[in-house]
């Protein structure tokens, strides 16, 4: 019976081994999270006119994954240097450090973003700063000079002056810009505004849309070398203001330049288009009643239907429904003929489409 004892002291032991463990005693804690904010990947620059247009999105989580309930401020990053001498783009983390020490090395902060200035940079999810090209812009124009290329780049500071990484690196090389396509004219048809422009020998259009000649966005979704383009998008009875740019785009549609817009050219956009005509209408006698039914008419809200009996004058029995059918529960004996039309609304009316049938008497 000796081992039987020896056996209980052994399961009393563990037993109190593991409630000081588990229980008794703390495990060493963790050292604290230090938060940075996560590094911006999405950076874009655009030469819009004689400014560098920088956008990106607003700094929202830390390099944990976890909100950024802190941000500082951000600092936007210029390095310039001549083109020939600018280090080929690698994939590996080594390149990337290389070039985020050249910009460090090279650079300079252009920009601090915080408190008001950072409120004023924000366009809903994103940040949105410029910078001005003037210098490099009358280098350019000289003839015989040497191409400069400009580094940007942002970075955030959150968590008691914790710097993330840099973002991505956006590259402009800052050129003259062409002027805007001529001869706008912009008409009314069914499908939408249609515009016409005199060609541009060599250069991309943009199409941009206001609906009070004052705040603009960009219409056409990707860069044009066609002189003509139909609007779809434009909804009738309302007033539209159309410009053009001519623009530098990359291989895949990417804009990286814009020039000056055009002036602006106003249209009224009535809604004159009625909709379709309805099809397949057929009056179906159901005894002293007459069930009309058609297929349902692009561009209709309502459907507009009269009857007609012999050689009297027609009689409205419905003016706008929104059902693809209709019982007339009173129809008079003899020839009939029911007449539907689709309508809008804004009271246009499709042609009229009829079917005839015979009701019999009761």
């Amino acid at each position: 019976m000796r081992w039987r004892g020896r056996l209980g002291l052994v399961l009393l032991l563990l037993g109190v081994f593991a409630a000081e463990s588990g229980c008794g005693r703390k495990s060493v804690p963790l050292p604290p999270e230090l938060r940075v904010a996560d590094t911006i990947r999405d950076l874009q620059v655009v030469q819009d006119e004689g400014m560098a247009s920088l956008q990106w999105s607003y700094p929202q989580t830390t390099t944990a994954g976890g909100p950024l309930p802190d941000l500082e401020s951000i600092e936007v990053w210029r390095a310039e240097m001549p083109l020939a001498q600018e280090p080929a783009a690698g994939t590996t983390a080594k390149d990337r450090q290389g070039r985020w020490n050249l910009l460090e090395g090279r650079g300079e902060v252009i920009s601090r973003l915080e408190g008001e200035g950072l409120d004023l940079a924000t366009r809903g999810s994103q940040l949105q700063v410029e910078d001005e090209l003037a210098r490099w812009l009358t280098i350019a124009d000289e003839e015989e000079t040497v191409e400069t290329v400009i580094w940007y780049a942002v970075r955030s500071v959150c968590c008691r002056g914790r710097t993330s990484e840099f973002s991505n690196i956006a590259r402009l090389i800052p050129k003259p810009v062409s002027p805007a396509p001529e001869g706008l004219e912009v008409t009314a048809e069914r499908d939408g505004p249609h515009l016409h422009w005199v060609p541009v020998e060599g250069g991309l259009v943009q199409v941009e849309r206001s609906g009070d000649g004052e705040q603009w966005k960009i219409a056409s979704a990707s860069p044009l070398s066609e002189s003509t383009w139909i609007d779809g998008g434009a909804v009738h009875r309302r007033t539209w203001f159309y410009r053009l740019r001519t623009v530098t785009a990359t291989a895949d549609g990417k804009v990286i330049r814009k020039g000056a817009p055009g002036p602006s050219v106003r249209l009224d956009f009535p809604d004159l288009y009625p909709p379709d005509t309805p099809v397949d209408l057929v009056c179906l006698p159901e005894g002293g009643r007459v069930r009309l039914r058609w297929r349902a008419s692009e561009g209709a809200t309502g459907y507009s239907i009269e009857r007609r009996a012999g050689q009297e004058e027609a009689v409205v029995l419905a003016e706008a429904i929104a059902e693809v059918f209709f019982l007339d529960e009173t129809p008079p004996s003899g020839n009939v003929t029911y007449t539907v039309r689709a309508v809008d609304d804004a009271g246009n009316a499709s042609p009229r489409v009829h079917c005839r049938t015979i009701v019999e008497g009761m």
